[in-house]
């Protein structure tokens, strides 16, 4: 409804369901996990029921034993018959309970009975069944085992028992009292997995003998028995089980069984996942590439809890499988899941099978096989076991004790629900194991595999990538085997987006040879155009010489003439030459400039000027020979010079020389005088008093002395501190001269170095490389 804007408050505005239903929010990358954990949010539990209730059944209750055939015998049984069926089929019942009893030998006062020994009218057993299976909203892929008939006789003490002696497994223990004759024995059940270990007493003779009540518990527990004063307490007990042998057996019976409801809520959360498994499919790149979904709470480790037995996670499996027939190109597994290592928080899938089945290829796992989790790949409750796993672990480590809540190894089930396309994500732990079956598959000459191997490079493509050089070659096979095909450009583009490829790009031994193989890079140059431009940013400054190693190897014309440009306007970004470029920046594009031979002479003698005014406006006499002639010019000389001794040299290669030539011409035949004293008067007076240090004190200062001589006595011993004194000053040069008789030192020479003959020997070596360049 649209609201007029002159409307009071007091008014009131009716909306209908159409207006406020968000059925119609487009799913994006922010809200799909939103939507879908809401979707599992509002599935309500099938909580047992911790008290007893009366069994729905208006008839008389009645047994039949086997030997005695077409006759059934109604409920309460007499005194007379109770002890006839002790004595003819009873087995006595073990005790479960460690309770002392002073000494005292107990007697035997509850007894079993197999159930191939008995037998009920069938009513009566479909009332027990259907009764339960509404508690607990069940289907058909479950089933009832009745499991043995318990009569207890009088006794004065309370006892334990469990009577669940079974080997197969069950999800729950289903016990029926029938109507009895008795006083006393009150009943309850006791299960450490549950928050309280206890639940209410039901007396039955209290609330009416002549009437069955029912109660669902977990299986395993144990079953309290108060004191009996006089009668006989009887009992059934059944096993709630499926009709599968194992859990995958389970999973494959719910796949084929249209087992879920189709009302309109149902209908509803399925066009909820379908609407996600739809955003999925179109934005693959967008999502993870697998969910990990819980069927079993990571917390609880009771049976009731386990295997689909509780509506919210049969419930979400049965929505999940509902729509996954409407997509063909999604996979679905069952698997159990652990954290691996409390220390480091790693998670791992492993016994993973496969639950439905497509007409593609598809990878079969073995049974030891094992996958890492990601935190981002958790959905529903297991953010929160995640959550509650660290906080553990944090606690623990604080007070240095153990939580028993948590434990390495622990396991439970989930579901693994991922795209076709990403089914080689389940073995990507080591990415040398993706390396080899990609290099098989692509070694085969077999059509039908090509797809199977463009997705195992997708899914190495998107997991951690140790090499980037494998990757392009594996591309450029896959060029040459399906074609540049729109799925491989799309992996393309998928690649260049990649920030750590970025990054090395001008690293990448085979990236020459991959823009050769795709000569018509036109279907995607704007997103290589943009990789380029992206990867300077993130290698300037430091990455330089290999970004013009990179172009200068480029065979490619077309391309290396506008990366040129990008890079020479990325560095010139106000067409100047900002006093920010450093000169060995300067010295590298113009020797790329020069061997790449595409730009004129003019633009060429520009940049030549500008590194000759850079040189002689930001540089001193000594810093231009020692750090711009003879660490950036003069290497940089040479080098053009071995690329193009055979060919004509241009103008502004030889301005360049003809600068750094003059210049040490000028610094060769100047003479430059020196100045002797290394230290000042006032940093001298820092030097030790004693009398060798104040003969060197005497002599750093003096500018006339260049030399001075030590006469080695023993007063001179090697711990002396004239030698900790010398260590200070590195600029002076020693040397021993020893006793031709004794070998041993003698006198010891100290003498400053000539800082300005040393510099004029570099500029007379420097000179003398210029001019022999032709013989290097």
């Amino acid at each position: 409804m649209e609201i007029d804007d002159i409307s009071s408050d007091t008014e009131t505005i009716i909306y209908s369901d159409e207006d406020i239903d968000s059925s119609n929010d487009e799913i994006t990358e922010n809200n799909w996990r939103y939507n879908w954990n809401q979707i599992f949010n509002n599935i309500h539990e099938n909580k047992l029921n911790n008290c007893t209730r009366p069994l729905d059944f208006n008839h008389p209750c009645q047994i039949q034993l086997k030997n005695l055939p077409n006759t059934f015998f109604t409920f309460p049984l007499s005194n007379v018959l109770c002890s006839r069926m002790i004595c003819e089929y009873g087995v006595p019942l073990n005790l479960s309970n460690k309770y002392e009893f002073c000494g005292t030998k107990v007697v035997n006062t509850a007894w079993q009975i197999d159930s191939h020994l008995i037998d009920f009218p069938l009513p009566f057993s479909s009332a027990i069944r259907s009764n339960t299976f509404e508690q607990l909203h069940l289907n058909s892929y479950f089933d009832l085992h009745l499991h043995k008939l318990i009569i207890f006789g009088p006794c004065s003490h309370t006892k334990m028992y469990n009577f669940d002696d079974t080997i197969f497994m069950s999800y729950a223990t289903i016990i029926v009292f029938l109507p009895s004759n008795y006083t006393g024995g009150n009943y309850r059940f006791i299960d450490q997995n549950l928050e309280a270990t206890s639940t209410s007493v039901f007396n039955q003779h209290e609330s009416n003998n002549s009437k069955a009540f029912i109660i669902v518990v977990p299986t395993g527990c144990d079953h309290e028995i108060e004191p009996i004063e006089k009668g006989f307490k009887i009992l059934l007990v059944y096993h709630l089980v499926t009709k599968s042998k194992s859990i995958d057996e389970l999973y494959s019976l719910l796949w084929k069984t249209n087992s879920y409801s189709t009302n309109l809520k149902t209908i509803f959360e399925i066009q909820q996942i379908q609407r996600i498994f739809s955003f999925w499919k179109k934005n693959i790149n967008k999502m993870p590439t697998k969910l990990i979904i819980p069927l079993q709470h990571p917390l609880d480790d009771s049976p009731y809890f386990s295997y689909l037995f509780r509506d919210k996670y049969r419930i979400i499996f049965e929505l999940i499988i509902s729509t996954m027939k409407y997509f063909s190109s999604f996979l679905i597994y069952s698997a159990t899941f652990q954290m691996k290592n409390s220390s480091n928080s790693i998670f791992i899938i492993r016994n993973i099978k496969l639950l439905n089945s497509i007409n593609e290829i598809t990878i079969n796992l073995d049974s030891e096989h094992q996958q890492t989790v990601l935190t981002n790949e958790f959905l529903g409750e297991l953010d929160s076991y995640v959550d509650a796993v660290e906080e553990s672990m944090a606690i623990r480590q604080f007070f240095h004790s153990t939580d028993p809540t948590f434990h390495d190894g622990k396991t439970f089930h989930v579901l693994v629900l991922l795209p076709y396309q990403h089914q080689w994500n389940l073995i990507l732990d080591d990415p040398s194991l993706g390396y080899h079956h990609l290099s098989y598959m692509l070694s085969l000459p077999i059509s039908i595999i090509n797809n199977l191997s463009l997705d195992l490079f997708n899914s190495l493509l998107h997991n951690r990538i140790s090499s980037f050089d494998k990757l392009l070659e594996y591309l450029i096979l896959l060029r040459n085997r399906i074609g540049l095909t729109k799925s491989l450009i799309q992996s393309i583009k998928f690649l260049f987006q990649n920030k750590q490829f970025k990054e090395e790009l001008f690293f990448n031994s085979n990236l020459n040879h991959f823009i050769e193989t795709f000569s018509d890079l036109s279907l995607f140059l704007f997103e290589f155009l943009n990789l380029f431009r992206k990867a300077i940013i993130l290698s300037m400054p430091t990455k330089l010489n290999e970004i013009v190693k990179f172009l200068l190897e480029l065979s490619n014309k077309t391309l290396r003439c506008l990366f040129i440009n990008i890079l020479i306007r990325f560095i010139f970004k106000r067409r100047a030459f900002p006093r920010h470029i450093l000169l060995s920046t300067l010295c590298s594009i113009f020797y790329l400039l020069i061997l790449d031979e595409s730009y004129s002479n003019d633009c060429l003698i520009i940049l030549a000027y500008n590194i000759i005014k850079r040189i002689r406006k930001n540089s001193s006499d000594n810093e231009i020979i020692e750090k711009c002639l003879k660490i950036y010019l003069i290497p940089m000389i040479i080098k053009i010079y071995r690329e193009k001794k055979n060919q004509k040299f241009p103008l502004a290669f030889i301005l360049i020389y003809e600068f750094c030539l003059n210049m040490l011409n000028y610094y060769c035949s100047t003479s430059l005088t020196s100045s002797f004293n290394i230290i000042s008067i006032n940093e001298a007076l820092l030097i030790c008093s004693c009398q060798s240090c104040s003969k060197l004190q005497m002599f750093l200062i003096d500018s006339k002395n260049s030399t001075l001589m030590y006469d080695l006595s023993e007063n001179l011993i090697s711990d002396h501190c004239l030698r900790h004194t010398l260590n200070k000053f590195p600029m002076l040069s020693m040397e021993y001269k020893h006793d031709p008789c004794t070998g041993r030192a003698q006198t010891l020479i100290i003498s400053k170095c000539f800082y300005e003959q040393e510099l004029k020997q570099l500029c007379y070596h420097l000179r003398r490389l210029l001019i022999e360049l032709h013989k290097i």
